[in-house]
Order: structure tokens, then sequence, then C-alpha cells
């Protein structure tokens, strides 16, 4: 928020009880955040507040929760995941398969596009992998 220079009255909203929450940890400490919510009956997540510490940037956090959120909203039959990327950050969001939807509009007195990624449905759960149960660090996992 300090950053950003955008209001707590704007960055905390009702909507943060039915969203799920994603951390990124290095050892113990928080160094990355986002939420993800679920839209028209879950065929949609938004991807909301996405936000990496300025010393771990470039460390792929950013890219760890965003495969993260992306898995988790496959797992649960997602079909499409949205967001609005800042400018300065669109060819980050690219990178990872999001594409670009109409004008640059201004968000909190930020450039923001809106973006989007088709999903695909996760294998049944009898097909899929077990995932290890230790995480490396500045691996996301779900809050």
């Amino acid at each position: 928020m300090q950053e950003q220079g955008v209001s707590q009255a704007l960055e905390f909203d009702a909507r943060d009880d039915q969203a799920r929450h994603l951390l990124a940890l290095r050892g113990s400490e928080p160094v990355g955040t986002l939420r993800l919510r679920s839209l028209d009956g879950g065929r949609t997540v938004k991807i909301e507040r996405v936000a990496v510490l300025a010393p771990s940037r470039g460390a792929r956090v950013g890219r760890a929760l965003l495969r993260a959120a992306v898995a988790l909203a496959e797992a649960g039959g997602a079909q499409e995941a949205r967001l609005h990327a800042q400018t300065a950050a669109q060819s980050f969001y690219a990178r990872l398969g999001f594409v670009a939807l109409g004008p640059v509009f201004d968000e909190d007195g930020i450039p923001h596009v809106a973006m989007r990624r088709a999903l695909r449905r996760a294998p049944p759960a009898s097909d899929a992998a077990q995932a290890p149960s230790g995480r490396t660090p500045g691996q996301a996992r779900p809050g």
C-alpha cells in the first residue's frame, strides 16, 4: 500500500472474506501475496492484490504465486483467470500466458490493463500426481 500510494480504505474490502489468499514465504518470512476470487459460479477466477516485497522481486516469487493461483483455479474447475495488471507489470503477466483485453484504464490512480488466461481442467484426483509435502523457500502456499 505504501509503495503504490493506495489508501488502506481501497486496499481492504468486503471481498477478502470471500477470497482465497496465497502467501509466499522465504523461510518463515512473508515475501509475497495475492488473493483469488471465484466469479461466475466458479467458471472464472480473478487474481487480485498481487504484491511481492521489493527485495524479493526478480527471485521468481511472483511467478510462483501466479502458478499456484492458476493451479488452484484449474483444480477447482475454473475455465478462465482474469486480472487487472498494472501496465508496468503487463509483460510479466504476458510471460505467464495472460492476454490483454481492451484499453488501458485508471485504477486507484495507477494505469492498468485487463488481462485473461484460458485455463485447462485439472485431471481427476485419482490421476493427479501427489505433490511432495515440503516447500522450497519462496514457494507459494495457500492461506
